[in-house]
């Protein structure tokens, strides 16, 4: 089940929620003040191991073929 970020329109608390994708839009309440909130766009890291175990965010990670330094994406992986 996908997880969601939320707003607070109130107090701009913003929080998360585990729900179905056909509730992603239903109003979500902010659990610190209980007002309305509003969906937001989620970003994500991209990180890389090296040999050492090492790990580190990968730099210009752009999503899926949106490229960057460190491409970030499964099209540019080589098996």
């Amino acid at each position: 089940m996908p997880i969601y970020e939320y707003t607070c329109v109130t107090c701009s608390n913003r929080f998360d929620k585990r729900r179905s994708m056909s509730e992603m839009n239903d109003p979500a309440s902010c659990p610190d003040c209980g007002s309305e909130s509003r969906r937001v766009l989620s970003v994500f890291a991209a990180f890389s191991s090296d040999a050492s175990g090492q790990t580190s965010a990968v730099a210009g990670a752009g999503g899926c073929c949106g490229g960057g330094a460190g491409g970030g994406c499964a099209c540019a992986m080589s098996v």
